[in-house]
């Protein structure tokens, strides 16, 4: 099989040759900047360095350096064009008003400060001016890249805005316990705020997907819903304030674009996998090991037939601090657990600054080398 065809059967839940891998394609299966940079260098990679992310420190991951680990997918990001405010090397206010800053490990930056944090009523966060969703730059030679790609017929094209949930970046202008305390106590704040991100972030996704929503097999949206022992919300509150919006924005993403939708929820979001699969969920990531109730086992039984599984690989203790044996075994579990057919491996989340490079290089080479 060649790449693009291992990844269309698994989607499929078909069996493939070799399970499939994934690195790199969209901003919540990469790899952070400080680890990406080891890697490069074992490898003799030499290359600029560029960022999917800036906030997250993510890195964009280069040709040469998924070719050696024989990945089965490209993606085609948008590029992250918005306008913002440099306070200082540390400090960055971006085009919603949040406050970035840089703290002394330098992993990634945090949020400082919600423009909305300090508003009670309503009618002052209507007077809140929402950024223009759409920069042409953002989507700048992805056509191209798509169109190559295509017409390469080699690897599975996969979509990614970057920053493309509703659920999350309505609570980032918000404020994290702001937002939470409204699900409860000011629903018409809730309903404001997602009707409003999801305008913003279908006219972001028109915009790209007008320019490669032809070509694309998958396209991603990441949206955390869930810790990591429940859901941020009880499901009765997640049906009622935000499963609707998440699938008025699924619908309008798949009247442009025939590709599978991936989604992205970090936690323990069991409870409302149910709910993901009836809104048009078809590949569910990152599937965190370790959160409660997110059994790969238990997972593949119940909903195996419905959704495919994209991660899976312990990021948290077995990447990080295991030897490269306990990656292999890892490795060798998951697909296990998970495959053959409708399982993407790649680590639960980005793999993360505290990966030893030689870990990432072991993981891809047991997956390539696993039989099934």
């Amino acid at each position: 099989m060649t790449p693009r065809e291992r990844v269309l059967a698994t989607i499929n839940h078909k069996t493939p040759d070799r399970i499939v891998t994934e690195l790199g394609s969209t901003n919540c299966t990469s790899i952070a900047r400080k680890t990406y940079d080891k890697v490069k260098k074992i490898l003799g990679v030499h290359t600029e360095d560029r960022l999917m992310m800036e906030d997250f420190q993510i890195s964009l991951v280069d040709e040469p350096v998924l070719e050696f680990l024989e990945t089965d997918t490209r993606g085609v990001p948008a590029h992250p064009c918005f306008p913002k405010q440099v306070i200082n090397k540390r400090e960055f206010i971006d085009h919603f008003g949040i406050h970035f800053k840089m703290p002394d490990n330098e992993l990634y930056y945090d949020m400082v400060y919600h423009p909305l944090q300090d508003m009670t009523e309503l009618a002052e966060i209507k007077e809140y001016e929402w950024p223009d969703p759409v920069v042409p730059a953002a989507v700048k030679g992805c056509r191209e890249r798509a169109r190559k790609l295509k017409e390469e017929n080699r690897y599975a094209i996969v979509g990614d805005i970057v920053d493309s949930g509703i659920f999350e970046p309505a609570h980032y202008i918000r404020g994290f316990q702001n937002f939470l305390t409204d699900l409860l106590a000011d629903e018409d704040i809730i309903h404001y705020l997602m009707e409003h991100m999801l305008r913003f972030q279908c006219a972001r996704q028109e915009q790209y997907l007008q320019e490669v929503g032809e070509y694309l097999d998958i396209i991603f949206v990441g949206d955390d819903l869930a810790a990591a022992r429940s859901p941020l919300m009880s499901p009765a509150v997640y049906r009622e304030m935000i499963k609707p919006y998440q699938k008025r924005y699924f619908d309008f993403i798949k009247s442009r674009t025939n590709a599978k939708l991936m989604y992205h929820s970090c936690g323990s979001v069991v409870p409302l996998i149910p709910d993901l699969i009836e809104i048009g969920v078809d590949i569910l990531n990152p599937v965190q090991v370790n959160a409660a109730g997110m059994d790969p086992r238990q997972l593949k039984k119940e909903y195996g037939d419905q959704l495919c599984f994209c991660g899976a690989v312990d990021t948290s203790q077995v990447m990080p601090n295991g030897t490269i044996d306990d990656v292999r075994d890892e490795v060798a579990r998951r697909i296990d657990e998970l495959g053959p057919e409708g399982y993407i491996l790649t680590a639960v989340h980005d793999i993360q600054a505290d990966v030893p490079a030689q870990n990432v290089l072991a993981m891809y080479k047991a997956a390539k080398e696993k039989q099934i």
